[in-house]
């Protein structure tokens, strides 16, 4: 309980400060970001064209705040507020899961599901935020193509993405033209935009920005065979999915028996499962249900793996 009240104060200081935080953000100005933004320098015409490190390379802390932001950007608004209700639901399914199957020390159980569902819930939304920009980037290119074509300018034809495309794309592009046109320089407003997309599709265009603001060249031939390879790639993608579905759930499913039939035990027959899960005797048989069942998922894991590279 005196964890579950502090998991609860916790939470409401964190969305009193999100609060605080999205009415402050509505007043501040362009040159408050710009000055917390660090600038690298510029390319030089006798070096390298492409410098990727420059786009992604920060120190342990400056990744962890990219990570941060990364996350606040990918709720939305009231972030922190969501943030809390995740939490908040998931230390009470702790209690739940603990009063009914563990009886362990909640302290121990609730740190633990804690700790494992902050990563998994990361993931969850990294992958919707990923599903949504190979949805939107597509179209994107080809607008920006369109622009090219018709005699604008880079910045102009990011600016005419931006107004043009909706969602998480549309709206990064039309940050990246507003910083452009306002006299900032590429490398800090394709940095922003690397941090915001950190995807090699992303990345990749970035480059070809840089290298064509820096030396000239054929924009419109490279972005149209970066979106006609990444059609490629998406329809391979998914035939690769289409041929290991069975797999896949087969793998899910037989994954899952075992843990449904601990479930149905404690129903069917309470004097197994209490034997089963709390007698001296019987935690063998949950400890070698439980290894096997981590080893049998690490191969799994390993195998699709090995499908995927």
């Amino acid at each position: 309980m005196i964890w579950g009240l502090f998991l609860v104060i916790a939470g409401g200081a964190l969305m009193w400060r999100t609060l605080r935080a999205e009415k402050r953000k509505n007043i501040e100005t362009y040159l408050s970001e710009a000055n917390t933004t660090l600038l690298v320098s510029s390319m030089e015409s006798d070096k390298q064209a492409i410098d990727l490190k420059s786009l992604t390379e920060d120190s342990i802390a400056k990744s962890f705040k990219r990570v941060l932001s990364h996350t606040t950007n990918m709720l939305g608004k009231m972030a922190g507020l969501k943030i809390t209700a995740y939490l908040v639901s998931v230390w009470f399914v702790a209690m739940f899961f603990n009063s009914n199957f563990l009886r362990a020390p909640m302290e121990w159980v609730g740190s633990i599901v804690l700790l494992v569902s902050i990563p998994v819930g990361y993931l969850w939304l990294s992958k919707r935020e990923k599903k949504r920009f190979d949805g939107e980037f597509p179209d994107a290119l080809n607008m920006l193509a369109g622009a090219v074509s018709a005699g604008e300018s880079i910045t102009h034809a990011i600016m005419f993405v931006g107004r043009s495309l909706d969602g998480c794309v549309g709206k990064e592009f039309k940050r990246m033209g507003e910083r452009l046109q306002l006299g900032e320089s590429p490398d800090s407003v394709f940095r922003k935009a690397c941090s915001r997309f950190p995807y090699s599709e992303f990345q990749f265009f970035v480059i070809t920005l840089r290298a064509n603001l820096q030396r000239g060249g054929q924009l419109k031939e490279v972005i149209s065979r970066l979106n006609r390879l990444m059609f490629e790639s998406r329809a391979i993608e998914k035939k690769k999915y289409a041929l290991t579905a069975e797999a896949r759930t087969s793998a899910k499913i037989v994954a899952a028996i075992p843990f449904f039939f601990l479930f149905m035990l404690q129903f069917l027959s309470p004097e197994n499962y209490e034997y089963v899960m709390f007698h001296p005797d019987g935690k063998p048989i949950l400890y070698y249900v439980i290894i096997s069942e981590c080893v049998g998922l690490l191969i799994v894991w390993s195998l699709m793996r090995g499908v995927k590279s």
